[in-house]
C-alpha cells in the first residue's frame, strides 16, 4: 500500500511540476489538433446541446470530449483545471502500469510504476489536451484485466476486459480488432479449461455486448444515415495523406507523382460530397490500390523506418517548448532522416533544439537498450505469460506503419515499461550475483 500511494503522489507531483513549468494560455499554448479538442469541447460536442456540425463530429470517436466537458463542468473552463484532472488520470496509469508488471513479477510492481512515473512521453502528452491519456488509462486496464484472465482463468477478469475495451474503443476506433482478437484468444483458452460450449457461447455473447454496448449507437446511426458500419470518417485520410506518402518514399518520384495527381482528382470529384464516408471510401480505395501494387521492400522499408523512427525518437520533441525553438522540419524535408540531421547539427540557427535532441537522444538510448535487454529476458522466463504483450505490439506497429511520431508509441508504453523494468531487474540481480562471488 506504501508503495502504490508513493507511485501515486510521486507521479502527480512531477506532473504538477510540468504545468507549472508551461505557459498555459489557451491562445499560445493550444496548438494543431489540441485547438480541436478544446474548441468541440467547450461547444459540447457528442452531446444534445452540441454546437458542431454532425458530419464533422463523425471524425472521432467521443470519450475523450465528454471527458474533458466533464472536467470542465467540475472545475471550470479554465486550462489548468482540465489539465489538472488529466495528469491525476495520467498518475493513475502509473499506478495501473505498475499492476501490470506485479501481474507477472511481484518484484517488478515499484519499478514499473517508477519509470511510468518518470516517463517523459506520458508527462508531456498528460499535459496536452487530446485523447491519449484517457485513451491509455482505459485501455491499460484492459490489458490488467485481460492478462490476468490469461493468468489465473476467471471469467469475471473477461467481462471487465470486455468493458475497458468498450471504453477504449469509444475513445479510439483503433482497437476494434482487438476485440475480435481478445474474443479468440479468450475461446481457445476456455476450450481448454474443458468450459461447455453452451457456456463458451454466452461468454462470448456477453464480451461482444459489453465491448460494443458504447459504440453501438453510432454504427447504427452510420448504418442508417450513411450506409456504412464504420465507426469513424477519417480511415482514408489516414492512408492517403499519411501512410501511403510513407511507402512511396521508397518509390521513384515519377510514382510519387502520379499518386500526387490521382488524389488531387479525387479530391475535385468529392469536394461537393456531403457523405463523409464516400469522401473517406474513395480516398481508401485509391490508397489501398497504390499500397498494394507498391514494391514489397518500399512497404517493408517503410514499416521498419516507421518502427524505428517512433521507438528511438525522442520523445521530448513533443513538448510545447522545445518546438517552439527553431527547427528544421522533418516532414519538410521529405521525411528524410539524414537530410533532417544534416541540418539539425550545421546550422547554428538550431542550436538550442540541437542541445535538447542529444539530451533526450541519449535518454532514450539506455531505455532502449534496456528495453531490447527485458524483451529478451521476457522471451527466455515468460515467453507464454507475455505472448498477448507480443500480439499487441505488432498489432499497433503494422496499424501506424511507416507514419512517424513519438506518440504512437504511448499506448504500448505498459509493455515497454515492463521489458524495461524486467531488464534492470535482471541487471540488478547478475550484478548482485557477481559483487557475492567477489
Amino acid at each position: 500500500m506504501y508503495q502504490a500511494t508513493f507511485i501515486l503522489f510521486f507521479a502527480f507531483a512531477l506532473r504538477l511540476i510540468n504545468l507549472f513549468f508551461n505557459n498555459l494560455d489557451i491562445n499560445t499554448y493550444l496548438t494543431e489538433d489540441q485547438l480541436m479538442y478544446w474548441d468541440w469541447s467547450i461547444k459540447k460536442a457528442y452531446t444534445l446541446n452540441s454546437i458542431e456540425t454532425k458530419t464533422q463530429l463523425l471524425e472521432r470517436m467521443p470519450a475523450s470530449f465528454l471527458f474533458f466537458q466533464f472536467s470542465i463542468w467540475l472545475l471550470g473552463e479554465n486550462l489548468f483545471s482540465v489539465l489538472l484532472m488529466q495528469i491525476f488520470i495520467d498518475s493513475i496509469n502509473c499506478l495501473i502500469i505498475a499492476y501490470i508488471a506485479k501481474s507477472l513479477n511481484k518484484k517488478l510492481f515499484f519499478l514499473a510504476g517508477i519509470l511510468a512515473s518518470i516517463s517523459p512521453l506520458m508527462i508531456i502528452i498528460s499535459s496536452q489536451i487530446l485523447s491519449d491519456t484517457i485513451f491509455l488509462f482505459f485501455f491499460s486496464c484492459y490489458i490488467y484485466f485481460f492478462l490476468n484472465l490469461l493468468l489465473n482463468k476467471n471469467k469475471n477478469f473477461f467481462y471487465y476486459a470486455g468493458v475497458f475495451l468498450g471504453l477504449s474503443l469509444f475513445t479510439r476506433v483503433t482497437v476494434l480488432p482487438l476485440i475480435f482478437i481478445t474474443l479468440i484468444i479468450s475461446i481457445y483458452i476456455f476450450y481448454k479449461n474443458k468450459i461447455k460450449e453452451l457456456k463458451i457461447v454466452r461468454l462470448t455473447f456477453t464480451f461482444l455486448f459489453i465491448s460494443f454496448s458504447l459504440s453501438f449507437p453510432r454504427i447504427f446511426n452510420n448504418y442508417i444515415t450513411y450506409n456504412t458500419t464504420s465507426l469513424t470518417s477519417q480511415s482514408g485520410a489516414h492512408l492517403a495523406y499519411w501512410l501511403v506518402p510513407g511507402v512511396l518514399d521508397f518509390e521513384n518520384n515519377e510514382e510519387r507523382l502520379n499518386y500526387k495527381k490521382k488524389i488531387q482528382q479525387i479530391e475535385k470529384k468529392i469536394e461537393n460530397e456531403t457523405n463523409p464516408f464516400i469522401n473517406s471510401a474513395l480516398l481508401k480505395e485509391e490508397a489501398l490500390n497504390t499500397l498494394f501494387s507498391a514494391n514489397k521492400k518500399s512497404i517493408f522499408f517503410a514499416w521498419s523506418k516507421g518502427i524505428i523512427y517512433n521507438t528511438f525518437s525522442p520523445p521530448i520533441l513533443l513538448d510545447k517548448r522545445i518546438r517552439s525553438l527553431p527547427h528544421p522540419s522533418f516532414y519538410n524535408n521529405n521525411r528524410n532522416l539524414k537530410k533532417w540531421l544534416t541540418k539539425l547539427f550545421f546550422d547554428n540557427t538550431f542550436k538550442n533544439y540541437r542541445l535538447a535532441f542529444v539530451f533526450s537522444f541519449i535518454t532514450s538510448g539506455i531505455f532502449l537498450v534496456l528495453l531490447l535487454f527485458g524483451i529478451l529476458v521476457s522471451l527466455k522466463n515468460y515467453f507464454s505469460q507475455s505472448l498477448i504483450f507480443y500480439l499487441i505490439l505488432l498489432y499497433f506497429f503494422t496499424l501506424t506503419g511507416p507514419v512517424f511520431s513519438p506518440k504512437y508509441i504511448h499506448p504500448l508504453l505498459p509493455f515497454f515499461i515492463f521489458f524495461e523494468s524486467l531488464g534492470i531487474l535482471k541487471l540488478r540481480e547478475s550484478f548482485s550475483k557477481f559483487f557475492k562471488k567477489a
